[in-house]
């Protein structure tokens, strides 16, 4: 609907130069005005002329209007169509986009539970991270992570605070029900005064939980089943190369996997069996060891299993020792004290650490100890070590024990403890021209000056004396007889070594032979000859 004006008689118009707006009489329609403002000249036409705003039927309440309806507005219009309805507008929260925060705790609390249930289920395998730690602890970790997560859902979802509790309930109850499904590696462990771990109801626990013995031999026979024991003794019985040697049964309780190993290496390393012929048999709460080819007796040999377990019998009629496996014989000491030279514990969890049956252990603790004063336990830690280089033998895991011990005698070992003649024992079990025989052991007997060990030395020279001529030259005046003798046959360069030991060494006997080599001596070895010469004429 178009609708000029109000008033009939004159013409609403805007300037086009200036917009200004006027009001003119229908009488100037299409003749040419100016603007009073900017003085603009312009036609009055429908270009100019202001129309007011269009509006449709029902827009306005105007009474007026209801005349121009074709339906009396009196009566109601029956409609037979759905009318067109607005929903509310909706809450600017819920429409606004997650803030990456709450993403964050969102998913920081979904990996945390996943992680933390994948370590209550498979952490307790022998050798992971929760074993040995009692089922308490386990659920301790189980409760804290609930929490933590519970904090973090909620903090991710406040808009939907239901839903958040709910999924924190749920992983609440499935976190706290891994410690019951997965017990693998479940053991109460407590800490001592020194650091270490031990577990205080091990034996208890072994005494309440083991299977009752019967005195009846036979009935003990069949518990343990000792046909693979008989059958080893017997064995060695018929071949006379075996003759002293026998065969005996460790009966491990409560073992677990990752320590058979252990105890089957130590066992065969300090009993003196033949190698590679002793076996472990599955038997109800353990494992039966035949250890074949010892030649200790049986109290022997339960003073040697101590060091893994308690001794709970030795049954001499059916060769055969009773061990309960202790778990704090298997578990290190406090790192941090163990390194400290300074903390009151460092010996005494050093000491302890020399007494594991892993040698992995023990020859850490010797190279702690190789660099620390001998303040206290002197005598156990010497013995101690003594007694590992003993039993070591020429594989690598030994070959590096022996160059720590080697290494800590010098400062650990004591007078008259056998060290020195155990020490040429070691070495007299490589080739001289051995390249894995420990320096540090041949540096220890050059430090104890130790006459004895020259004539070994002496070859290990001759067999290569690049390497040895610095250790041999420090056994001083005592190789000065050994090395004349290999002078007249020795090679050019082997010469100049000799020379260079006589040199520093030498008396007035080694004079007449290294005068004799002049003659024939090349340039190089002339100028050695000569200030060695003048080196022992000035002494």
């Amino acid at each position: 609907m178009d609708d000029r004006h109000n008033d009939p008689e004159t013409l609403p118009i805007r300037c086009p130069g200036c917009g200004q707006r006027f009001k003119v009489g229908l009488e100037l329609k299409d003749r040419m005005v100016e603007c009073g403002t900017c003085e603009h000249r312009f036609r009055v036409n429908d270009e100019v002329v202001v129309r007011q705003k269009k509006f449709y039927p029902g827009e306005r309440r105007d009474i007026s209007l209801d005349r121009f309806s074709r339906i009396p507005k009196g009566t109601p219009l029956p409609s037979n169509f759905q009318t067109i309805q607005y929903a509310s507008e909706p809450a600017l929260p819920d429409i606004q986009p997650v803030s990456p925060l709450r993403l964050v705790l969102g998913f920081v609390a979904g990996a945390g539970v996943i992680l933390v249930a994948l370590l209550l289920a498979f952490g307790g395998s022998p050798g992971g991270m929760l074993d040995g730690a009692s089922q308490p602890k386990r659920l301790a970790l189980a409760g804290f992570t609930a929490l933590i997560a519970a904090i973090f859902f909620i903090a991710a979802n406040p808009r939907r605070r239901g839903r958040a509790v709910f999924g924190s309930l749920v992983s609440a109850a499935l976190l706290v029900s891994f410690p019951f499904f997965f017990t693998e590696g479940n053991a109460p462990v407590a800490p001592s005064a020194h650091g270490l771990s031990y577990d205080e109801s091990v034996k208890h626990e072994a005494e309440d939980e083991a299977p009752p013995l019967s005195s009846d031999l036979d009935e003990l026979k069949k518990e343990i089943n000792t046909t693979p024991l008989e059958k080893a003794i017997a064995a060695l019985a018929a071949n006379p190369e075996n003759k002293g040697r026998t065969a005996v049964g460790i009966w491990l309780r409560d073992v677990r996997e990752f320590q058979k190993l252990q105890i089957s290496s130590y066992i065969e390393r300090t009993t003196g069996a033949i190698q590679g012929q002793s076996y472990m048999y599955v038997r109800d709460g353990g494992y039966l060891m035949v250890v074949s080819g010892v030649t200790d007796d049986l109290a022997e040999l339960s003073k040697i299993c101590e060091r893994f377990g308690e001794v709970r019998r030795v049954i001499d009629p059916l060769q055969v020792i009773e061990v309960v496996v202790q778990e704090d014989k298997f578990t290190p000491g406090d790192l941090k004290k163990l390194t400290n030279r300074d903390d009151p514990a460092f010996y005494e969890l050093n000491r302890r650490e020399l007494e594991s049956i892993d040698l992995s252990r023990a020859k850490d603790a010797v190279t702690r100890l190789a660099e620390a004063e001998p303040k206290l336990y002197r005598k156990d830690i010497n013995r101690r070590m003594l007694q590992l280089l003993k039993e070591s033998d020429k594989d690598e895991q030994s070959v590096q024990m022996q160059s720590q011990i080697g290494r800590a005698l010098v400062a650990w070992s004591e007078e008259g403890d056998g060290s020195e003649a155990l020490v040429r024992e070691v070495i007299s079990r490589y080739p001289a021209a051995s390249v894995d025989l420990p320096e540090s052991l041949v540096k220890f007997l050059m430090v104890k000056k130790d006459a004895a060990a020259i004539p070994m030395v002496d070859a290990l020279w001759a067999s290569d004396f690049t390497r040895w001529e610095e250790i041999y030259l420090g056994f001083g005046p005592g190789i000065e007889d050994s090395v004349l003798a290999r002078f007249p046959e020795a090679s050019a360069p082997m010469k100049r070594s000799a020379t260079r030991l006589l040199s520093k060494n030498g008396s007035a006997k080694s004079i007449p032979v290294l005068e004799a080599a002049l003659p024939d001596a090349d340039s190089e070895l002339k100028v050695l000859i000569e200030r060695a010469l003048a080196a022992i004429r000035s002494r």
